[in-house]
């Protein structure tokens, strides 16, 4: 049990996960601290409730704090990171000029095939006509579906 918690202190978040809501206890700490008491008893009874109030706040701080110590990059200071930011922006440059790249190469091969087949096609037999003309189609297909998801992976 005790090293699934130590594994788990230990292996990175994301920021979505980190428990950063301290508002409602800090709105309860305030709100025990304005309320004035004629009794004493109440007074010493909202002073100890407000002072666990108040450790709660520091214990969820503390553990605010452990979770911002596992995020990914933390360890980098602001230099570190637009560095990183930097080299990771170059890399999806190239893959997206490489993916132009490869699309571009893949139509003309596409219009090369094409070509080719057709001069090979002159006798003008009919069976090899149509399943050139339906392999091309399912080609094209294929290429559109290529090209469309593509352009979504350049977008991203």
């Amino acid at each position: 049990m005790e090293n699934n918690e130590h594994s788990e202190r230990l292996s990175p978040i994301t920021v979505q996960e980190v428990d950063v809501d301290f508002l409602p206890i800090v709105y309860e700490i305030i709100r025990s601290v304005e309320r004035e008491f004629i009794d004493n008893s109440i007074k010493v009874q909202e002073s100890q409730g407000c002072s666990l109030k108040v450790l709660d706040l520091q214990k969820k701080l503390d553990y605010a704090r452990s979770q911002i110590k596992r995020l990914p990059g933390i360890e980098f200071n602001k230099q570190d990171q637009l560095k990183q930011f930097e080299i990771l922006q170059t890399q999806l440059q190239l893959k997206r000029e490489l993916l132009q790249k490869y699309l571009r190469r893949a139509a003309q091969l596409a219009v090369s095939a094409f070509f080719k087949s057709k001069e090979k096609l002159s006798d003008g037999n009919p069976a090899k006509v149509n399943r050139l003309i339906i392999f091309f189609r399912k080609f094209s297909q294929n290429i559109r579906e290529g090209i469309e998801d593509a352009k979504k992976q350049l977008k991203k």
